[in-house]
C-alpha cells in the first residue's frame, strides 16, 4: 500500500508542474491526506477533494466537507473552504494521482494502444498471449485496462471509459503494482489524452494501429485535426512506438513519431505486404494471409539483412481479414516484451473478445449472426468489406443505431456505408443519453434513404434483433453492429440494464 502524503507534497508537486495559482493557508499544510477523490460520495475523512467538471455544482462541495474532507481543489476559490487553487484542474488531477500513487506505473512495463478501431481486440489478443505465457511458466498475470473491462491484478470489472480519469487510472497502477503484475496493457483513448488523464505516466511501449474520422462533436472533438492530434499526444510518453503503415495519415503519423523527444525506437508493421510506406521500411509484414479451414492464416515475417524471414505461421479463429493488423500489433508488442513466439502462435489461435466479432450460426434458418462493436466510419467499413470477401454471395442485413450527445458525424456517415454495403438496415436505438431514440431514428433513416439504401426503424433493440433474425431469408448474414457485451443502454445519465446482443442473439437464434 502507498504511504500517505501531506497535503504540503501535493502542493509542492503542483507548484513544480506549474498549475498553483494559490494554497490554502493555516495549519492544514502538514496534515495527511487519506485519498484523493472527485467524487463528492467517495469521500472520507482528510480527503482531498477535487472540484471537476462543467456540472460541478456547489452541493457536492457542501457533501465532501461535510464527510470530513481535508481540502478542496478547484480552478476558483471556493468560499470558506480551504482550497488548492490551480489553472487547470484536469492538467492537476494527473499530479496529483502520481504523487498518491508514487508513480506506480514505473513498477511494470506499461503498454498503451491508440487508434480509431481495434484497440480492444488487440488488447485481447496480447491478453490471450499473456495468459498461455504465464500459465506455462507460473509467472504472475498481466493486468488490462480496456473499453469492454478492467483487470488490475487486485479488481476486476466491466468498463465505462475507455481510459480513466487520472485518479482512477492512478488507483489501478498502485493495485498492479501491489499485485506484481508482469505488465500492464491498456487503451489510451482520444478523450483520455485530451482530457489529460494519463499526464505523467510513460509507457515502456506504444501501439498506434490506425486513424478514421469520428468522435467529433460538441462534448468530443472540434474536428478531425483535434482528434487526429489528441491522439499523437501519446507519442510524447511512450519510449517504444509501435506503428501500423496501412493506416490514413501515415505521413503525418510518421512525422509526429519523429518530432517526438519521448521515443527511441520506431518499430513498423504492415498487413498487406508491402515492405515500406511514406519512406517507412517496415520491420514486419504479413505474408500469404488466406482463409482457410474456418480460420484466417498468415505467416508473420521480420526483415533481416536479407529481405524478409518467416516468424511463425499464424491462425485467428475471430473473423475479419482486418484482425490481421490487430493480431500483428500484438504479436510485435509481446515480441518486444520478450514472450517466446510459441506462445505468440499458441495465444492468438485461441484468442477472442467479448463482443467483438462474436459469431452465430442456425442452420435450420441458414442465417450467420456477427455481433461486434462496430460503431463508426472505420470500423464499418472493414467490417463489411471483410464480411463480403468472407461470406461472398451471400445477403448482408445490419441493425446498428447512434448515440445521443456525441459523434454526430455519424449519423450521416453510417447509414451512407451501410447503404453502401449492406442490402438492408434495420434501425434502433443505440445509447441516446438525454436525446429522443425516436428522433435520433428517424434522422438514421432519412439519411440511409437518401443514400438509396433501405430499412426499418424499430427503436426497441431486442425487438428489433428479433424482429430482423425471423425476418432473415436464407443465406442472410446479419451484423449486431455497436453494442456487443454490454448489458447496459445508458438514458438520460442513467445505466440500465438490458440483454446484451449476444445474449438476444443466444436468445432468440
Amino acid at each position: 500500500m502507498n504511504s500517505p502524503h501531506r497535503l504540503i507534497d501535493y502542493i509542492e508537486a503542483l507548484r513544480s508542474a506549474g498549475l498553483l495559482t494559490d494554497a490554502p493557508r493555516g495549519d492544514i499544510q502538514d496534515r495527511f491526506v487519506s485519498s484523493a477523490v472527485f467524487d463528492s460520495r467517495e469521500v472520507e475523512q482528510d480527503s482531498l477533494f477535487v472540484c471537476k467538471g462543467e456540472a460541478f455544482r456547489e452541493e457536492y462541495l457542501a457533501s465532501a466537507f461535510e464527510r470530513g474532507a481535508l481540502c478542496c481543489v478547484s480552478e476558483t476559490v471556493r468560499g470558506e473552504y480551504p482550497c488548492i487553487v490551480v489553472s487547470d484542474v484536469r492538467k492537476a488531477m494527473a499530479v496529483i494521482a502520481n504523487v498518491e500513487n508514487d508513480e506506480a506505473w514505473r513498477a511494470f512495463p506499461l503498454v498503451g494502444i491508440t487508434g480509431t478501431k481495434g484497440k480492444s481486440t488487440t488488447t485481447y489478443y496480447i491478453k490471450s498471449i499473456a495468459e498461455a505465457y504465464t500459465a506455462a511458466g507460473g509467472l504472475p498475470p498481466f493486468a488490462y485496462i480496456s473499453t469492454i473491462e478492467t483487470f488490475d491484478g487486485v479488481e476486476s470489472f466491466e468498463s465505462h471509459l475507455t481510459t480513466p480519469e487520472a485518479l482512477e487510472l492512478g488507483r489501478r497502477f498502485s493495485h498492479a503494482k501491489e499485485a506484481g503484475v508482469g505488465a500492464m496493457i491498456m487503451e489510451v483513448s482520444s478523450q483520455g489524452l485530451k482530457y489529460n488523464r494519463s499526464d505523467g505516466v510513460g509507457f515502456d511501449i506504444a501501439c498506434f494501429l490506425n486513424f478514421g474520422t469520428d468522435h467529433i462533436g460538441c462534448t468530443e472533438h472540434s474536428d478531425e485535426e483535434d482528434y487526429f492530434n489528441s491522439k499523437l499526444l501519446l507519442f510524447n510518453q511512450c519510449k517504444t512506438l509501435v506503428v501500423n503503415l496501412d493506416t490514413y495519415r501515415l505521413k503525418d503519423v510518421l512525422a509526429a513519431a519523429s518530432r517526438s523527444e519521448s521515443v527511441e525506437r520506431l518499430v513498423c508493421f504492415s498487413a498487406s505486404g508491402a515492405e515500406s510506406a511514406e519512406g517507412a521500411a517496415a520491420d514486419y509484414i504479413a505474408s500469404n494471409v488466406r482463409k482457410e479451414d474456418g480460420n484466417i492464416k498468415f505467416e508473420l515475417m521480420a526483415a533481416s539483412e536479407t529481405g524478409f524471414e518467416k516468424l511463425c505461421d499464424i491462425s485467428l479463429s475471430m473473423p475479419g481479414l482486418f484482425n490481421v493488423e490487430n493480431a500483428m500489433a500484438a504479436a510485435i508488442i509481446c515480441i518486444l516484451l520478450d514472450i517466446p513466439l510459441e506462445y505468440i502462435a499458441a495465444g492468438l489461435k485461441d484468442a477472442s473478445a467479448p463482443g467483438r466479432m462474436e459469431h452465430f450460426r442456425s442452420d435450420a434458418k441458414d442465417i450467420d449472426v456477427i455481433v461486434d462493436y462496430a460503431h463508426n466510419e472505420l470500423s464499418f467499413k472493414r467490417l463489411f468489406s471483410s464480411l463480403k470477401e468472407e461470406y461472398p454471395g451471400r445477403r448482408l442485413e445490419v441493425v446498428f443505431g447512434c448515440p445521443g450527445g456525441k459523434g454526430l458525424q455519424r449519423r450521416q456517415i453510417l447509414p451512407a456505408v451501410a447503404a453502401e454495403f449492406c442490402d438492408f438496415a434495420w434501425i434502433t436505438e443505440e445509447d441516446p443519453g438525454f436525446e429522443d431514440v425516436e428522433e435520433i431514428s428517424s434522422q438514421l433513416l432519412a439519411n440511409l434513404k437518401a443514400a438509396g439504401g433501405e430499412g426499418r426503424v424499430i427503436t426497441d433493440r431486442q425487438l428489433c434483433i428479433k424482429t430482423a433474425m425471423e425476418s432473415a431469408a436464407p443465406g442472410t448474414v446479419l451484423v449486431l453492429a455497436a453494442k456487443g457485451r454490454e448489458g447496459y443502454m445508458k438514458r438520460g445519465d442513467k445505466y440500465v440494464s438490458v440483454l446484451s446482443d449476444v445474449d438476444v442473439a443466444e436468445k432468440y437464434l
